[in-house]
């Protein structure tokens, strides 16, 4: 991946897709092969390593803290952090660009809808201040029109310079918004393109697509 870039990783159940990211942001132990980032090997490495490095993981089904508050959960976010002050700003930051979630800041996360708790789980991984999130099946058990406003805060967050993968089971809105798209197969990255190439794919449209 390059700086700045959003990148789709796409394929069907039990491809690997979750299993790389996890491995990238160390909830996984990697048995064989590199994962290198700015430079250095992170393999293996814990993930609150991984974390401070500036890599932030908005898992799969969103995995609030149900009985923490809201604000609760977002200080999670910036557990590595020792900047007290700047985190203080951060949060008050995260609230302003999710305004449901300043409203509702004193609010158990339990009790959050399916989209505001997804709001959640992203300004969580921004409290970390990355510079790289994976996003795992975002758009999964959200309401249409929530999918679109999530993809819409993801497309921000790529414009405001932080750098993107994600793993997606909607592949035609990935693929549309992704910078470059892999596909992945039993483990393997078998295609690998642009976005918009990759949407015209035939491959890709009937297996992925339903065209």
């Amino acid at each position: 991946m390059r700086r700045g870039e959003l990148i789709c990783l796409i394929g069907a159940n039990g491809a690997g897709k979750s299993s790389t990211l996890r491995a990238i942001s160390g909830l996984l132990r990697a048995t064989q092969g590199r994962v290198i980032y700015d430079g250095r090997e992170i393999q293996n490495r814990e993930p609150a390593e991984i974390l401070a490095s500036g890599i932030a993981h908005c898992p799969e089904g969103r995995r609030v803290f149900p009985y923490l508050t809201v604000e609760e959960n977002l200080a999670m976010g910036a557990y590595v952090r020792r900047d007290r002050r700047a985190i203080d700003e951060d949060l008050e930051r995260v609230c302003a660009h999710f305004p449901i979630l300043g409203e509702r800041r004193r609010q158990v996360a339990g009790t959050l809808s399916g989209g505001e708790q997804q709001m959640l789980a992203i300004g969580r991984a921004l409290m970390a201040r990355p510079r790289l999130i994976l996003f795992d099946e975002p758009s999964l058990g959200l309401a249409p029109t929530v999918v679109e406003t999530t993809f819409e805060i993801i497309a921000g967050i790529r414009r405001d310079g932080t750098t993107v993968l994600m793993v997606e089971q909607s592949a035609y809105l990935a693929l549309r918004l992704a910078d470059r798209g892999y596909v992945m197969e039993t483990g393997r990255i078998v295609l690998e393109g642009p976005g918009r190439v990759l949407l015209a794919d035939d491959h890709v449209r009937r297996a992925y697509l339903g065209a």
